[in-house]
């Protein structure tokens, strides 16, 4: 098999050779550990090299090139350019506070503020017919939902229960006969001394004894039943707070409304009168909102007169007038009686603890 002969040596080449220029030949490395090529149905050789690569010289590169831009003169890049995203051009209404305060003068600074925010935040180029149906509609929503609350609350168990046990001591307090239980005088004569025996009046001393034992147990169940009261009280006050924001809200988009219309009447009228309809509507709702602000205010009320009757006179006033009871009773089964001047400022007691109860 013959053998690859080395190449000659500089000694042996010819002398025409002798003397000449030559290219410099530069085989990559990598190249040498390539699987060389079979061409057609011959056998790969072994000792079959990749083409060389011609690197000219460093001479002939211009200043600033570097080799892989000299290797590869025909690459060419590409120049970044910006990127385009279609859509519509966002325009601002041009509006100012004072345009918004000509619509409402007495509005509040925040619902001016609000109003505009809405308008400038208004892109009339998107603009479509459902934007505008259902422009406010969630606070109207919000609204009827916050209505729907006010009813439960009206109904809470723990008012229930409270407004039971306040009306439940007035009715005994009120039944209470102190001058008859003393047996002191009564000044409403023969037709008063009958229908004294008829009516439910508490005028023993053993009607008296049992009238004091419910009274306790109304005075402890009172004051079990405070501190629920005072987070019912609570609650009232955040769902009117809550109703207030919506009101001022409703106004804002009612008054947002009116400035839309009015801004597209000529440039598109149908949109225009969906804008100014939803105006009407939400002014509705502000108004409703703002004539049952005193309703809500009564419904404030009601838990703190009852935290008031309990906290200053079920929990102070009638403990001292049960322990005036007791004593009473203990005279009574003694065989001793009180003098009318003792059973009077027993009555006059009375008289003011139901007054009390009954403010």
């Amino acid at each position: 098999m013959p053998r690859n002969k080395a190449p000659p040596s500089r000694d042996t080449m010819p002398d025409s050779d002798q003397g000449r220029l030559r290219p410099t030949v530069i085989i990559p490395p990598t190249a040498r550990t390539r699987t060389p090529k079979a061409e057609g149905g011959k056998a790969a050789q072994p000792d079959a090299y990749a083409d060389p690569t011609v690197v000219a010289p460093a001479g002939t590169r211009a200043r600033g090139t570097t080799a892989a831009e000299a290797e590869a003169p025909a690459r060419t890049r590409l120049a970044a350019r910006p990127t385009v995203i279609p859509g519509v051009e966002r325009k601002r209404i041009a509006a100012e506070l004072s345009d918004i305060k000509k619509l409402s003068p007495l509005a509040k600074p925040a619902v001016l503020e609000q109003t505009l925010r809405l308008i400038q935040s208004f892109v009339v180029e998107s603009a479509r017919d459902r934007q505008a149906v259902l422009w406010g509609h969630r606070l109207q929503q919000d609204y009827s939902d916050l209505v729907s609350r006010t009813l439960e609350l009206s109904q809470a168990d723990v008012l229930k229960r409270s407004t039971g046990y306040v009306g439940r001591m007035t009715d005994i307090l009120g039944s209470i006969d102190i001058e008859a239980v003393c047996g002191a005088p009564s000044r409403a004569g023969v037709f008063g001394q009958y229908f004294k025996k008829t009516n439910s009046r508490i005028d023993t001393a053993g009607e008296l004894d049992t009238a004091r034992i419910e009274l306790d147990q109304l005075v402890r169940l009172m004051g079990e039943a405070l501190e629920q009261l005072l987070s019912f009280k609570e609650t009232l006050e955040q769902h009117a707070r809550r109703i207030e924001d919506i009101g001022d809200e409703a106004e804002a988009s009612a008054l947002a409304a009116s400035f839309l219309s009015d801004h597209l009447r000529a440039s598109r009228p149908p949109l225009s009168q969906r804008f100014l309809e939803r105006g009407m509507s939400l002014t509705q709702t502000v108004a409703q909102i703002r004539s049952g602000a005193s309703m809500r205010e009564v419904q404030i009320e009601q838990p703190l007169r009852l935290i008031g009757a309990i906290q200053n006179v079920a929990l102070v006033m009638v403990p001292g007038f049960l322990g005036s009871i007791a004593a009473l009773t203990t005279m009574l089964d003694s065989n001793r009686k009180l003098t009318p001047t003792e059973a009077g400022e027993l009555a006059y007691q009375l008289r003011n603890i139901l007054q009390q109860l009954k403010e």
